[in-house]
């Protein structure tokens, strides 16, 4: 029940009670005073009546029966009697209940009127005497017929004035209440939003910012002072929930955005809600040493350096992208860019001067090497996913990885190979497991390659390994060798690589067969004696000088003693070593008279260039001059122009024709 309605009842309760005690007390005043004056006119008459009839003059029977017989026809009398002495009545006169009476018609009172309220009876005894001697008993009773009336008028008119004050008074409050509560309930509320709004004036302001009524002067001082207190507290929960926003979507060593927000940044991108951001390209860069540099350094220099590359690369985003591009960190050693509705070219700019500033703020670790950065680049459009997208990068990092450059490894949306590449870490060492275990699931993809040089035009073939899957689904090696590397299970794939090559050498006794080797596959240290004890099987030395293993020129600045111990062991057992993409790592060119090689190789763009860059024919040169020196074979693999192939017969260098 409201407030207001026990409010009213508990009021027209009081009311009642009062008006219920007035009328209570005013009838019984007004039956007091009637049963008195009933009393009063009945002594008075049997007075008057008694002293007539005891006057010497009328005491002939005959003239008191006139005199009482006058008397009770006046109607105001009910009851006359006369009792002699010795109990005779004689004369008796008596008016019934409810006598109607002549001349007008009388209100009767009903009957529990009559009972409940009951009048006394005014009956009056006066004794007769004639002189000195008593000769009868006068009984006189006065009509109370009319007093009942009256005070049955009386009392109608004061209920119904008590009924209608009532009445009145519960109208009164019913509209005091009504017209209260609607001013409550304006004054409060406009308090109240005020509070939200924060514009609610003092109390004490002005004569019009004060309520209505003075009773609600306490209640706005109450309220004002509680949007005080509730401001302040809705200051502090924002400000705590930015604190969480921060501590939420923000890396807490970089500043940068976490994980979570790129990854809602990037679903968001690729939503297609905005069709500017519909397409664009996301880049992911990987420090692959962050174990080492926290090894290598305190934690608190670590963070200070992570920051400052975070930092700096701010600044480069700032500088050189349009609005839109994010920077974030996914976790310690991956970070992330996103660059919404950037062209390829836009992109591919950005991409360089990023890595430009990652490998310009490299540190160097314990053992005096500097550290290293894996990048992976991919495309999106509406029609991608966020798994897509995450596994593309994924895969580019491996590859990255895997050839041991700091090079961007772009992978396309839409590949072949990356579609491919939607298990889960989990799923691809159970498959690589399967396929180390089942000797028919693994096989060597050979393709012949011709060389053509100034002394006249080579053969040898160049092999891959492949993976059947239970499917039914070939998957080549620069798709699983990543992911093996990855794992930790290079080594296994590459020593059965090496092993398929010696069984198809033994079929192909006459030809040359390349196989890449994986640089981490080098570095570890129990690659080297497994691979000796699998070149010593039945082949001849005629068989084993037709295997080359390839490796990858960065594997002299990052393992330079163990690619080192690998070329000894190599020659020791008749067994060629070559080395690929010689011209991205320039600084190899001064190991290369302490290895035994067979030969390097270039990229064809490289020696393109050369034509039009007199620096970059200075170092072709000097390349092949080395090379040649030493007694190794320089290819260029890839096609090249005409007139790229011609200077490089000029050199003596060999051109891959197929």
């Amino acid at each position: 029940m409201s407030l207001l309605k026990q409010l009213l009842i508990s009021v027209t309760v009081a009311i009642l009670a009062i008006l219920t005690g007035t009328l209570a007390f005013s009838i019984g005043a007004a039956r007091e005073y009637l049963d008195g004056q009933l009393q009063s006119e009945s002594d008075n008459a049997a007075a008057s009546l008694a002293l007539s009839l005891s006057q010497p003059a009328n005491q002939d029977p005959v003239t008191r029966e006139l005199l009482m017989t006058a008397l009770f026809d006046g109607g105001q009398f009910k009851l006359i009697r006369l009792v002699s002495t010795r109990g005779e009545t004689l004369f008796e006169r008596m008016r019934p209940d409810r006598a109607p009476t002549s001349g007008h018609v009388r209100l009767h009172a009903p009957r529990w009127f009559e009972e409940l309220l009951p009048l006394r009876e005014p009956r009056v005894q006066r004794a007769i005497s004639d002189g000195w001697t008593q000769v009868g008993q006068l009984t006189l009773e006065v009509e109370d017929g009319y007093a009942r009336e009256a005070l049955w008028r009386s009392s109608v008119r004061m209920a119904t004035l008590v009924l209608a004050a009532g009445a009145a008074w519960a109208l009164f409050v019913v509209l005091l209440l009504r017209w209260f509560r609607r001013l409550l309930q304006r004054e409060i509320e406009a308090q109240v939003l005020a509070i939200d709004s924060g514009r609610a004036a003092p109390p004490d302001a002005e004569a019009d910012d004060r309520p209505m009524v003075a009773e609600l002067m306490p209640v706005v001082r109450a309220i004002a002072a509680t949007r005080e207190r509730v401001q302040a507290t809705a200051m502090e929960q924002m400000a705590r929930i930015e604190s969480l926003e921060l501590e939420v979507n923000c890396d807490p060593v970089t500043k940068l955005p976490n994980r979570k927000y790129f990854i809602n940044e990037l679903r968001r991108a690729l939503s297609g809600a905005d069709a500017a951001v519909a397409h664009g390209h996301v880049m992911l860069m990987r420090q692959r040493d962050l174990l080492a540099i926290n090894a290598h350094m305190t934690r608190a220099g670590a963070d200070a350096w992570l920051s400052t590359v975070s930092q700096q690369m701010g600044l480069v985003l700032q500088e050189h992208a349009a609005d839109g591009v994010q920077l974030a960190r996914l976790n310690g050693s991956d970070f992330v860019v996103l660059m919404p509705a950037l062209a390829g070219p836009q992109a591919m700019s950005l991409v360089q001067r990023i890595r430009e500033v990652l490998l310009s703020m490299r540190v160097t670790l314990a053992g005096g090497e500097w550290c290293r950065w894996s990048f992976a680049l991919t495309d999106y459009s509406p029609s991608s996913s966020v798994t897509g997208v995450l596994s593309r990068l994924d895969f580019g990092l491996m590859r990255a990885e895997s050839s041991g450059q700091a090079d961007v490894e772009y992978v396309a949306y839409g590949d072949d190979e990356v579609v491919s590449n939607t298990a889960g870490e989990t799923q691809w060492r159970q498959m690589l497991d399967a396929a180390l275990a089942d000797a028919g699931a693994l096989s060597l993809a050979v393709q012949p390659v011709t060389l053509h040089g100034r002394g006249g035009t080579y053969q040898r073939h160049e092999s891959s390994l492949a993976l059947r899957t239970p499917a039914g689904e070939t998957l080549m090696g620069s798709l699983i060798l990543p992911v093996a590397v990855r794992l930790g299970l290079s080594a296994e794939f590459d020593l059965r690589a090496v092993a398929l090559g010696l069984g198809w050498l033994a079929q192909q006794p006459e030809a040359a067969l390349v196989i890449r080797i994986s640089l981490p596959s080098v570095a570890r240290d129990d690659f080297l004696p497994r691979l000796r004890a699998l070149l010593q099987g039945p082949l001849s030395t005629a068989q084993l000088q037709g295997l080359c293993l390839e490796l990858d020129a960065h594997g002299l600045i990052a393992y330079p003693q163990e690619v080192a111990e690998f070329c000894s062991a190599m020659a020791l057992a008749g067994v060629g070593v070559g080395l690929r993409r010689l011209d991205q790592q320039p600084m190899a060119l001064s190991q290369l008279h302490t290895l035994a090689l067979r030969y390097v190789k270039l990229t064809g763009d490289f020696c393109e260039q050369a034509l039009q860059s007199p620096g970059a024919l200075h170092l072709l040169q000097a390349m092949v001059q080395t090379a040649q020196a030493l007694g190794i074979d320089v290819v260029v693999m890839d096609s090249v122009d005409a007139d790229t192939a011609r200077m490089l017969h000029a050199q003596s260098a060999l051109t891959v024709s197929s």
